[in-house]
C-alpha cells in the first residue's frame, strides 16, 4: 500500500477510535511495526494526530466510543463466588491506615464488600468501587478526574499527568483480562495506558484473576508477571500457570472454591 493511502487508514481509524494500537494497524494495514510507527511519527510532526505510547490517538478524540471486552455487568454475573473469594483473600492483606489503588473490574470490586469495617485511604478508577466504599465504609476515597465509562463502570483520565501521577501507595489491586508466560492481559488501550500509570505507584502489585483468566488472550500487555508481587487465584488454576507464576517470583495467593 502506498504511504499516502497508509496515512488516509491510519487516521480514519484515529478517529473511530480514543486510541488506535501500532499492532492494529500492523493487522489492518499490513505493513511493518517499523513502517507504522514512522508513519504515526510523520502523521504526529504535521500535526493530524498525536503519538502515545504503543499507538497513536486523534487530536480530537471521539467522546462516545465504547471500551473493547464485555460489559461490567456482563462480567459482574460470572464466575461471582469465585470472584467473591478471591476478593476477601485480597482484603486480608490489609489493615487499617494502609493507603492502597484499585484498578476497576468485577473482581477488585468485590472487595469493596469486605473493606467496610477498615479505615483505609483508597484510590480507585472504579466508580463502583467508589460509591460503595463512600456509603458502607470509613475509608476515605479519591478518584482521578475524567469520563465515567458506563459498560466498564470505570473512570479514565484522558490527561496524560493525573493525580495518579502524585500518589504512591502500600499496595496496588489489579485485575485483568489474561494472564500468561507473557504477562498481564487487557483488552483496551485505554485500561492498559490506566494501569500502567499505576503500576509503579505501590510497595506492591497484587494481581487478583479466576483460573479462567488463564486461558484467555490478548495483544495487549500490561506488564510482564516479573512485576507483580502477589497473585491470587482459585483452586481451578493448572499446574503449568502455577509454574509460570512462580517463575516470574510471585507469589502465590490460592483461595478453595466454595463448594455447592
Amino acid at each position: 500500500m502506498h504511504e499516502i493511502e497508509r496515512h488516509r487508514v491510519i487516521l480514519s481509524e484515529v478517529e473511530t477510535r480514543p486510541i488506535v494500537t501500532v499492532a492494529h494497524l500492523v493487522d489492518v494495514l499490513g505493513a511493518s511495526e517499523a513502517t507504522i510507527r514512522r508513519d504515526i511519527g510523520f502523521l504526529d510532526k504535521e500535526g493530524k494526530l498525536r503519538r502515545v505510547r504503543g499507538g497513536a490517538e486523534a487530536i480530537n478524540p471521539p467522546s462516545d466510543a465504547s471500551l473493547l471486552g464485555r460489559p461490567y455487568s456482563v462480567n459482574q454475573t460470572i464466575n461471582t463466588d469465585v470472584k467473591r473469594g478471591i476478593a476477601k483473600a485480597a482484603v486480608d492483606l490489609l489493615s487499617d491506615n494502609m493507603s492502597i489503588m484499585i484498578s476497576g473490574g468485577t473482581t477488585t470490586s468485590a472487595m469493596s464488600e469486605y473493606m467496610r469495617g477498615l479505615k483505609l485511604q483508597v484510590l480507585t478508577n472504579s466508580f463502583s468501587i467508589a460509591d460503595q466504599l463512600i456509603k458502607k465504609s470509613k475509608c476515605s476515597v479519591t478518584v482521578p478526574s475524567g469520563k465515567i465509562h458506563r459498560e466498564q463502570n470505570i473512570i479514565l483520565s484522558p490527561f496524560p499527568n493525573d493525580i495518579a501521577n502524585h500518589t504512591y501507595a502500600d499496595i496496588l489491586f489489579i485485575g485483568a483480562y489474561g494472564v500468561n508466560s507473557h504477562g498481564v492481559m487487557e483488552t483496551d488501550p485505554q485500561i492498559v495506558q490506566a494501569v500502567m500509570k499505576l503500576i509503579n505507584r505501590a510497595d506492591q502489585r497484587v494481581l487478583l484473576v479466576d483460573s479462567t483468566k488463564f486461558q484467555n488472550r490478548s495483544s495487549m500487555i500490561i506488564c510482564p508477571l516479573s512485576q507483580i508481587d502477589i497473585v491470587i487465584t482459585d483452586d481451578g488454576i493448572d499446574n503449568k500457570s502455577k509454574e509460570v507464576i512462580k517463575s516470574a517470583g510471585c507469589r502465590l495467593i490460592i483461595v478453595e472454591k466454595q463448594k455447592q
